[in-house]
């Protein structure tokens, strides 16, 4: 299974990932380009079905991350590609006839360091649970370490 480092620009690539699919884009893919580019360290590639839809995800998405003081450094495009620059995260909105000519995944290494937006789901609910286990782990460990102190401070007392 592939394996995604976090941060906050892979934060910030999921959670957009996820603004999209609220709003009904699809074939939603994130690409890990840190080794690629200098640009950015994810980019973000979905397919809307008309121009109306790409214009109303792009200002979603703005609006959306605003909220949470997080700026749009720049915005290209109208209809049918719309590219919003979040300088770590690249989001590239396309009607399916441009997303199909133009191709972009074959320039960014297609299946290689590409997520789909199931594939993140599942890599972080999994990465959850191993972090849940973990936890878990350590308060077993804790609660018996602190048996043991307390049975180790009851005998003391009653030797006395």
């Amino acid at each position: 299974m592939k394996v995604l480092e976090k941060n906050e620009s892979t934060d910030l690539a999921v959670a957009i990932m996820e603004l999209c699919d609220s709003k009904k884009a699809e074939n939603i893919v994130m690409f890990d380009i840190t080794k690629l580019s200098s640009i950015a360290n994810y980019m973000v590639s979905v397919t809307v079905s008309n121009t109306t839809m790409s214009k109303a995800i792009a200002d979603y998405i703005e609006e959306s991350l605003n909220k949470v003081a997080i700026r749009v450094l720049r915005r290209d495009g109208v209809g049918e590609w719309i590219v919003l620059d979040y300088n770590e995260v690249i989001v590239h909105i396309f009607t399916a006839e441009v997303r199909d000519y133009y191709h972009l995944e074959k320039l960014w290494g297609e299946n290689k360091n590409a997520y789909s937006l199931e594939e993140v789901r599942k890599i972080l609910e999994k990465e959850e649970e191993e972090k849940q286990k973990e936890e878990k782990k350590k308060t077993v460990t804790k609660q018996k370490k602190d048996e043991k102190a307390s049975k180790q401070t009851k005998t003391k007392k009653e030797a006395k």
